[in-house]
């Protein structure tokens, strides 16, 4: 129940801010939109790589909202000797970004994630599986935000639910801390903001 009022929360929250009118402006301004990508990586008992493309929206000088996809490739350690288990997930969801200060912001992504799972032992697969999760990246982040010009950021996140299948979860459903460094470019960047 909790996880699916966390979900709504978050769901409303975008909507809210997406619709929300600047202060300095009303209605839609095309110079506040961006593109970008990240990259991540994580470490701990495996390896984490992927690419996170991602369109949003800056609202006013603190919140970024948008949607964002993830294509993640993991491997683990098993408990049993020569053994590995490597995932492909595929996923993507809603994404808010919070700057309470110039170059520090809070962030959070929803994720679900289509997985394809493998366990491989002396360089053979021996199973093959198929699931879903849903996931819920929270941390924060450091990078330069200027409205209309290009930004980079790097931030460390970890996955708050505790989805047995979850790309960011351990074989034991420990936390893998997800580190991740991007960049956005605005359509228009002509004029700060």
């Amino acid at each position: 129940m909790k996880k699916i009022l966390l979900i709504a929360f978050i769901i409303c929250t975008v909507f809210h801010c997406s619709t929300a009118q600047d202060d300095d402006k009303k209605g839609w301004n095309p110079n506040r939109v961006f593109l970008g990508t990240g990259l991540n990586l994580g470490f701990a008992n495996g390896f984490i790589i992927g690419v996170n493309p991602e369109v949003g929206y800056s609202i006013g000088q603190v919140l970024d909202v948008g949607l964002a996809t993830n294509i993640n490739y993991i491997t683990q350690r098993s408990n049993v000797a020569n053994t590995s288990l490597r995932y492909l997930a595929l996923g993507g969801g809603p994404f808010v970004r919070i700057w309470p200060v110039h170059q520090f912001f809070l962030g959070t992504q929803f994720e679900y994630n289509a997985i394809t799972l493998k366990e491989v032992t002396n360089g053979t697969v021996t199973a093959k599986m198929k699931s879903s999760a849903t996931s819920l990246l929270a941390g924060i982040g450091y990078g330069t935000r200027v409205i209309g010009q290009n930004q980079f950021y790097t931030s460390i996140m970890v996955d708050l639910l505790k989805h047995e299948n979850s790309p960011y979860r351990d074989q034991f459903n420990r936390m893998l801390p997800v580190f991740r460094t991007g960049f956005t470019i605005y359509l228009k960047g002509k004029r700060n903001e």
